[in-house]
């Protein structure tokens, strides 16, 4: 193979894996900018009011997973992002032709990125964002972050992706 055909290769393969780098490295660190600023502020205060009766900065440790669910159980979720990561960059060549569903996996893997740096590094994640639920009764929902966002989205956006695919592959066969 020659140079050129090799220097083309990997711009290919740079292009190709660009959607997914992009997003998952924006949405790490603004994650973990968040964190930082979270942890050296809001930590000594606790919480901090923005919008009256609806949203505020609310510090918390979460040992857990979503809703603080399965408390003290840290290493578990180490491997599960490890994993969820690996299957991101095996799952992600599936979709060549779909850069929603490209940039649907970089929300997903800068989210799990964010809380698995968390985890390593502090031994739980830091959770300060808050909303009040009013149509549910005063209900507060429970703290998340930035990176909780991040998974979110993308698992949205996956969904969305795959009816949308799996629509136009309905289409195709009519």
């Amino acid at each position: 193979m020659s140079i050129t055909a090799n220097k083309t290769s990997l711009i290919r393969k740079v292009r190709s894996i660009l959607p997914l780098i992009t997003i998952a490295v924006v949405s790490l660190a603004f994650d973990q900018i968040t964190k930082s600023m979270v942890r050296g502020q809001l930590a000594i205060r606790g919480s901090v009011e923005i919008i009256r009766g609806f949203f505020e900065l609310s510090y918390s440790e979460n040992t857990g997973a979503v809703f603080g669910s399965f408390q003290g159980r840290n290493g578990i979720f180490i491997v599960v992002s490890i994993l969820a990561i690996v299957f991101i960059f095996f799952y992600y060549n599936k979709f060549k032709e779909s850069v929603w569903m490209r940039l649907s996996l970089g929300f997903i893997l800068g989210g799990a990125l964010g809380n698995l740096v968390d985890r390593i590094f502090f031994g739980f994640v830091t959770d300060f964002l808050r909303f009040k639920i009013w149509f549910l009764r005063p209900f507060w929902w429970p703290n998340f972050n930035i990176a909780d966002a991040s998974v979110t989205i993308g698992a949205i956006m996956l969904v969305i992706g795959m009816f949308r695919l799996n629509w136009q592959m309905v289409d195709e066969q009519d």
